[in-house]
């Protein structure tokens, strides 16, 4: 499918040829027949992504199985982020990213353009820092 904007031929366009008003009403005919095209795809396409039971159109069970999955995924995620945590914990560099992050969250809670989650990542950067600095590994 072009995405480029469809040339007119003046020899075979018959809107070409007629007077400015008509010529705007056809070309306003042809963009609405356009647009309506358009809003059908986006509507299957919609559909398509989101009848997550097959059945046609989306509705509560589809949301349903959504929320679900999503959960599935979560609670994969925080086991495994909970594995990986316990190893990286086990080092010295763990642990000091750590204390940074915490402080860094800490400290940067009141600062209203920054937030807790840049000053967490800035704060297990300086904790790291501090490790590799000091020699730890």
């Amino acid at each position: 499918m072009s995405h480029r904007p469809a040339k007119i031929d003046v020899a075979t366009d018959p809107g070409a040829s007629l007077p400015g008003a008509k010529r705007r009403k056809v070309a306003r005919e042809k963009l609405a027949g356009a647009a309506r095209s358009a809003g059908s795809l986006v509507k299957k396409g919609a559909v398509l992504a989101g009848d997550l039971n097959r059945d046609g159109k989306v509705d509560r069970q589809d949301a349903r199985m959504a929320a679900d999955k999503g959960k599935q995924l979560a609670t994969a995620t925080a086991a495994q982020a909970g594995k990986m945590g316990k190893k990286v914990l086990q080092h010295d560099m763990g642990k000091d990213a750590a204390a940074g992050a915490a402080i860094g969250a800490l400290v940067a809670v009141p600062v209203p353009i920054v937030g807790p989650v840049a000053g967490a990542a800035v704060g297990a950067i300086a904790g790291v820092i501090k490790n590799v600095r000091s020699g730890k590994r």
